[in-house]
């Protein structure tokens, strides 16, 4: 079984690429309401979700804290963390949100993807080079992590791109970017909008809702995955100034 939360694909890649090689066949996304029919019998359970300022996304912390108690059956715990750069501290914090549930985490990874996030100065898409590069990095060192998963190793440092200042990213830039900039607020539709709805219909967190004249408005809700702006047809959704001349990227879905 593999818990997954994933805004533009790249987490969803990973969580259907572990599925298959894996044969843990069955994905649950972390953005939908834990259901009361969803049955842990699995030995091996995955978390596989995007590195947001440096921590966790906000919706998967949400779905940790409702999930049941940790089933005695469960032989082996990990997580594997998709970021455009690097992890810093992720895995101590969702250790430790797990561990509030009585879950455990015995295994951690990361990996380096395309990068998605664009809403701060400095902040920008890859060029086709740089994720030429990564998606060749990767899938190289994917089968090396699905072997460990299957021989149910522990992860080392050497399983994870901490980068530079870990510990001030972590546990002091990422309480910031969670109270001023992990907001909605700031979003809106320029004229150019075609009034399609593709934002309110793919918003994983259904947050997006589309009035009269079919314009879209944003709800308070907001896990900040990006999809919105990344979808738009028509590149009509901005966050404030910080996006301008930004660019998208493709949608996998």
């Amino acid at each position: 079984m593999i818990f997954y939360f994933s805004g533009t694909g790249n987490s969803l890649t990973i969580a259907r690429q572990l599925a298959k090689f894996t044969t843990d066949a069955l994905l649950v996304d972390m953005a939908q309401p834990w259901q009361s029919s969803h049955t842990i019998e699995a030995e091996t359970i995955g978390f596989v979700f995007p590195v947001y300022a440096w921590g966790l996304p906000l919706i998967v912390e949400d779905f940790i804290h409702k999930l049941p108690p940790f089933p005695p059956h469960v032989h082996y715990v990990y997580a594997l963390l998709t970021c455009g750069d690097d992890m810093a501290y992720t895995d101590h914090i969702l250790q430790k949100v797990l561990s509030k549930n009585g879950w455990r985490l015995d295994a951690c990874y990361s990996i380096q993807m395309r990068n998605t996030y664009v809403c701060l100065p400095g902040f920008n898409t890859d060029s086709d080079k740089v994720v030429q590069k990564k998606n060749r990095e990767w899938q190289k060192l994917l089968p090396q992590i699905v072997q460990k998963i299957l021989e149910h190793e522990k992860s080392t440092e050497a399983d994870l791109k901490r980068g530079s200042i870990p510990w001030l990213k972590s546990y002091v830039l990422r309480p910031l970017f969670n109270r001023w900039l992990i907001s909605d607020k700031h979003f809106s539709a320029l004229e150019t909008c075609i009034h399609c709805g593709l934002c309110a219909q793919q918003c994983p967190l259904h947050n997006i809702s589309l009035d009269s004249q079919r314009e879209p408005h944003w709800n308070g809700h907001c896990t900040h995955c990006l999809r919105c702006f990344h979808i738009c047809p028509k590149h009509a959704i901005n966050y404030g100034k910080f996006t301008r001349n930004k660019k998208q990227v493709k949608i996998i879905s």
